[in-house]
């Protein structure tokens, strides 16, 4: 429940920061010429992107939730990080291999083993391999 209330809060953060770009650049859209103009479409363009980012992550997280919910690790876990990492990534290689389909809880398995080595970026990488490995599965 802390985390749904600490994201509504950025949500609603995110949503004054965008109203107050939308007021700037109608103020400078009401001032006219070039200059003004110009920086109007600027913070159009500001503001579409931050719309456009929120929307993303927001939509990452609801599916990468989805998948947490429905996933059940393998009997016994590891409790070497290095080792569970390993163990995962063979498994993909050794699937991949023998040319059988990836399913998103091996993907989904190694992306946690990265993020118990903390390498956030892989781990975010192969969530969204996993989130769409599932949804090609439907």
């Amino acid at each position: 429940m802390r985390q749904k209330l600490f994201v509504l809060a950025l949500l609603l953060i995110t949503a004054a920061y965008c109203w107050g770009l939308g007021w700037i650049a109608w103020g400078f859209s009401r001032a006219g010429g070039v200059v003004g103009w110009g920086l109007a479409a600027a913070l159009v363009v500001l503001l579409a992107l931050t719309v456009w980012v929120t929307w993303r992550e927001v939509m990452f997280g609801l599916a990468a939730g989805g998948l947490a919910r429905r996933y059940a690790p393998p009997a016994g876990p590891l409790e070497d990080p290095a080792e569970e990492f390993e163990v995962a990534r063979a498994r993909i290689q050794g699937l991949e291999q023998a040319g059988d389909p990836v399913t998103w809880q091996d993907w989904l398995r190694l992306a946690y083993a990265y993020d118990a080595l903390r390498d956030r970026r892989q781990a975010r990488r192969h969530t969204r391999r996993a989130i769409a490995v599932e949804r090609e599965t439907r």
